[in-house]
């Protein structure tokens, strides 16, 4: 009877640090790159110089690799503006990055600080009040549209929506403006504010409650 031949085992290379970032590594095998992942992904992994390549750890190797792109391209996108973990996730999946590889590096970043959906919440309260006072109901659905978390929209609006003072003071200016009490309670309404509210803000800006 032959002997089944085994077939002979492919052995890692080199793991080559990159010239311009000695954190990143290229996976040499059998004379070629294979990958370029983190160093410390590298290590998490097992990779050794002249350790067996096999399928399985093949697969991981690539794996790691597209996290470790899509890690670079949100970093990239980070550079240019704040973003909320899940809109860069969905930039990232938009751009081409695989879902599951798209995820890992945004959890990864969430870890290591570099994304808090808080702190953008918080950030972004100053964007959505430029056009005046808003309701904290109407604030934290417009945080949840820039894709902040429910938990984190619902704190940060509790903070950031406008006081009894700052809308009492809005509707007197826009008295002094000229503005109806109609005008003025139809914006309101559409910036979430219930009747009493409104009514209460009108009363004393001055407004005749049949104007």
């Amino acid at each position: 009877m032959a002997k089944v031949q085994r077939k002979k085992k492919v052995p890692i290379d080199a793991l080559r640090a990159l010239a311009v970032d000695p954190n990143q590594v290229e996976v040499r095998v059998g004379g070629r790159t294979v990958a370029t992942i983190g160093r410390q992904r590298a290590e998490e992994l097992g990779l050794v110089e002249g350790g067996a390549w096999t399928p399985a750890l093949a697969a991981r190797v690539d794996a790691a690799a597209a996290e470790s792109l899509a890690r670079e391209a949100a970093l990239a996108f980070l550079a240019k503006r704040a973003w909320s973990a899940a809109a860069l996730e969905e930039r990232l999946v938009k751009a081409g990055h695989v879902a599951r590889a798209a995820r890992s590096a945004i959890r990864a970043l969430l870890a290591d600080g570099w994304l808090d959906d808080h702190a953008f919440a918080t950030g972004r309260v100053e964007h959505h009040r430029r056009r005046g006072s808003l309701s904290e109901e109407a604030l934290s659905e417009l945080l949840q549209a820039d894709g902040v978390g429910e938990k984190d929209a619902a704190e940060v609006a509790r903070t950031g929506a406008a006081t009894e003072s700052e809308l009492r003071l809005e509707v007197r200016r826009a008295k002094k403006a000229g503005e109806t009490a109609k005008r003025v309670a139809g914006k309101l309404a559409r910036r979430g504010f219930d009747p009493d509210t409104i009514q209460d803000a009108l009363e004393h800006a001055g407004y005749a409650l049949d104007e």
